[in-house]
């Protein structure tokens, strides 16, 4: 969820008389805290929340990304700025040969696959060799899906390798967390259970559940007075939270990667390891108006270590190579400042290319 959104309205009605029907411009829906005080964040949530589920496209909401532009990396931009600012000091040129790619993250990976197809054809076009992919948390599985659906000679003509930092490749286990009760990312002036309603809506929350070929069959991940849940209760848990479309939303894009396809192109797999990351959640009779007691495992705060690892299956897949390197101690977002992974990626970057017909 790094990318920004920035949104322009022109709705038909409002949830609050203080909400804007209107805007001229665009302005930062995501992420600015101005909007998340009480009232003004009833505003966001409506603005936000993504609809299609209930086959309501929003006609009147307009997204724009402002900090990654198709074939831009904006210098303002602070997301992936450590790794593209000492890119820039080895000699690459922004909107040139070091370009974002950005996506919205609230909707599943099968939108704008041909954007990305074709800057990358380009980049290769005109550099003469193949390109890098670098990706971060769910941006991982948006690649993998991508290069799933591109036939191998094409990967071997333009990829040279993909750099997987923080991947969630078997889910990861705060995401139920998240449909049940909502999450504030330690936000206080945000209720969890205000902004579970937008959370919900989310397609790509739902897309983030644990995956049953990684994880044990029967780990319990909520626990309740009356019931526990596994990777196998999805259907009941929706139901029981009184959330039916998110099972649907679930069932929708759990075949996109859940088999793990190999990407049949170079792999590198980084990612932090030692930091207590939630695993399983304890609710009250409450459940699931109320906030849990949090059961932690090993990971890096928001990737459990089961899932980051799930690459390595991949080593006997594919032709191409696969290497893993943990980060110890990396935080999720931190990793992305660490000198140690700004470093990895200027060895792969200058490394021999395979032999390309570029």
């Amino acid at each position: 969820m790094g990318n920004q959104l920035e949104a322009k309205l022109d709705k038909p009605s409002v949830v609050h008389y203080i909400c804007y029907k209107k805007t001229e411009n665009f302005f930062t829906l995501w992420l600015n805290l101005e909007l998340l005080v009480p009232y003004a964040i009833d505003c966001w949530i409506d603005n936000i929340r993504w609809a299609e589920s209930k086959g309501l496209l929003k006609w009147w909401l307009q997204i724009n990304l402002p900090c990654f532009q198709w074939n831009s990396t904006a210098y303002s931009c602070m997301y992936f700025f450590s790794i593209v600012q000492a890119m820039v000091e080895w000699g690459y040129t922004r909107d040139d040969d070091v370009r974002g790619a950005p996506y919205d993250w609230r909707k599943a990976p099968s939108r704008n696959q041909h954007k990305l197809q074709k800057m990358i054809e380009e980049m290769a076009e005109k550099a003469g060799r193949p390109v890098v992919l670098i990706a971060h948390s769910m941006g991982n599985m948006y690649t993998l899906y991508f290069l799933n659906q591109q036939p191998q000679a094409w990967k071997d003509k333009y990829i040279k390798a993909f750099i997987c930092l923080g991947p969630p490749w078997a889910g990861v286990a705060k995401t139920l967390r998240v449909v049940t009760s909502g999450d504030n990312n330690r936000i206080p002036v945000i209720s969890p259970l205000k902004i579970r309603s937008q959370q919900r809506t989310a397609v790509s929350t739902n897309w983030l559940l644990p995956y049953d070929h990684s994880w044990p069959k029967d780990q319990v991940f909520i626990q309740t007075p009356s019931a526990n849940y596994t990777v196998k209760d999805y259907e009941k848990f929706y139901s029981d939270i009184g959330f039916r479309e998110g099972w649907l939303m679930r069932k929708d894009t759990e075949p996109l990667v859940s088999d793990l396809t190999a990407p049949g192109v170079a792999v590198h797999c980084l990612y932090g390891d030692g930091i207590p990351t939630p695993e399983s959640f304890r609710y009250s009779d409450k459940f699931p108006d109320v906030e849990p007691d949090v059961v932690y495992g090993d990971g890096d705060g928001t990737v459990n270590l089961r899932s980051a690892v799930q690459c390595k299956r991949w080593a006997g897949q594919q032709e191409q190579p696969v290497t893993l390197k943990a980060l110890p101690g990396n935080e999720h977002v931190n990793m992305l400042t660490n000198i140690t992974t700004v470093a990895y990626i200027k060895t792969v970057l200058f490394s021999p290319s395979p032999l390309s017909s570029l």
